[in-house]
């Protein structure tokens, strides 16, 4: 029997981070599915031995990789008007599933709501938080084509909006070999294109965990930039070509206000992030234009 709401939350690798994320979950008010797409080269014992505590909780093993890929087991395995994502390093706040349903509720026209995602665990060095956004006020997205304001890493879905949209291009996002990132930002570009509105709300909240490294941020920032280029291309060479020529200087743009932040605050670091999103943006780029999309 179909549900209100089901999340899903699509994992590799990091068992410590998942229990952290299903925890959070676990203290919420109501009763939801919850499935879990785990693709680790290893099974997870601890994931396991929760199944049989927790009888909400589904876990599905799958041996392929990708995020997105991951997304399109998730969104096709549930039976529920709203898939609610979530990354599996993100803690939703106390009253997350409360908020949510009354957001649900307050806007019926909307196909898409998202909100808050804060930093967690921020080191006090000199730092780019990965993903996090913050929303000052509500927003209703509708007829434009800026996906960013939609947000990314956490968000609630029609499932008949998803059917509609295909799901996600499993050539983009986290895992992807030749554009690992952007398969959020593709979606919501999609998701607009086709009409649909989108809700952003500062009542809907989540915190998401910064566990990476200093060190590992260049190497993770490239990468969100080969996909954000690899996505223009794509919409460029599918015969949007405005509006791939605009996503694409939005990413010129992201390389340009790093290196003028590197420059500001005499950030050795920062000009290397700077240089390997540039990096990102040109690799993207030359793959997008050969890519038969």
């Amino acid at each position: 029997m179909s549900t209100k709401l089901a999340v899903a939350i699509c994992t590799r690798s990091r068992p410590q981070q998942l229990a952290r994320t299903l925890d959070a979950l676990s203290r919420q008010q109501g009763s939801f599915p919850v499935l879990v797409v785990d693709q680790s080269p290893q099974r997870d014992t601890a994931l396991a031995h929760r199944t049989q505590q927790w009888s909400e909780l589904t876990v599905i093993a799958d041996s392929g990789r990708g995020l997105s890929r991951a997304r399109n087991i998730a969104w096709r395995a549930l039976d529920a008007e709203w898939i609610a994502f979530i990354d599996d390093d993100c803690l939703v706040e106390s009253d997350w599933a409360t908020a949510l349903a009354a957001e649900i509720e307050r806007h019926p026209e909307v196909s898409l709501i998202s909100g808050e995602v804060a930093g967690h665990r921020i080191p006090q060095e000199d730092y780019a938080a990965v993903t996090t956004r913050h929303v000052p006020e509500p927003l209703l997205i509708s007829g434009q084509r800026r996906p960013w304001l939609i947000g990314f890493g956490v968000c609630v879905v029609r499932r008949s909006t998803i059917e509609q949209l295909g799901g996600w291009d499993e050539r983009l996002g986290a895992g992807a070999a030749r554009y690992p990132g952007a398969e959020d930002m593709d979606f919501n570009y999609r998701l607009l294109r086709a009409g649909h509105s989108a809700y952003v709300t500062p009542e809907v909240r989540v915190l998401h965990d910064q566990w990476r490294r200093r060190s590992e941020l260049p190497a993770v920032y490239e990468s969100y930039m080969t996909g954000w280029a690899g996505f223009s291309m794509k919409h460029l060479r599918s015969g949007d070509v405005s509006g791939g020529l605009r996503l694409w200087s939005y990413g010129a743009l992201d390389f340009a206000r790093m290196f003028a932040s590197s420059i500001r605050r005499r950030s050795a670091w920062r000009a290397r992030l700077a240089a390997h999103k540039l990096r990102g943006l040109l690799v993207g780029t030359a793959r997008g234009l050969r890519e038969r999309w």
